[in-house]
């Protein structure tokens, strides 16, 4: 019994020695964060699905202490769909949703936040911004902006229908 413990305590410090050499970090094990100069300005564990997407990312302090964490939802296009902000305590900040039309290109953003209000960004089939809605927290439409000229444009508020109606709150 012993011999397998052994065993098993070398495989796992072969296998870390590998992914060191290799310069490559084992899923969810701690990393520094440097600024331009080196200096350490936090810590951050990622998590992967079997694509290789990042699934979660742990934000930590220079003093390593917990900080808050991101979720990343995808798709079945392996496309992110959602994005999550999180207190350390677990409680949900904010979440960006993504859409995208049929050729893969984006369609949708909305930014949704229960002390901001939400924000929806429409794009046109090539993927380009379009439109931009900005709403309360009751969900009444306060901006409309439209893209022109690579400048956001603030409009007249349209008539609020189906299509503009502000995204729901989680």
């Amino acid at each position: 019994m012993i011999r397998r413990i052994a065993l098993v305590c070398c495989v796992f410090a072969l296998c870390a020695l590998l992914l060191t050499a290799c310069g490559k970090k084992a899923d969810g094990e701690m990393a520094p964060v440097r600024d331009d100069n080196g200096a350490v300005t936090g810590y951050e564990r990622k998590y992967h699905n079997e694509n290789g997407d990042v699934t979660r990312w742990d934000v930590y302090d220079a003093n390593q202490q917990y900080d808050h964490y991101i979720l990343y939802e995808y798709d079945s296009n392996n496309r992110l769909a959602k994005e999550t902000y999180y207190q350390a305590d677990g409680i949900g900040v904010y979440y960006y949703a993504y859409s995208y039309h049929s050729s893969g290109k984006p369609a949708e953003k909305d930014y949704v936040s229960a002390k901001e209000g939400s924000t929806r960004t429409l794009y046109d089939e090539d993927g380009q911004e379009k439109e931009r809605m900005t709403f309360d927290q009751n969900d009444t439409m306060t901006k409309y902006e439209v893209y022109q000229n690579n400048t956001w444009v603030e409009s007249d508020l349209p008539t609020q229908a189906a299509e503009t109606e502000a995204p729901t709150t989680a």
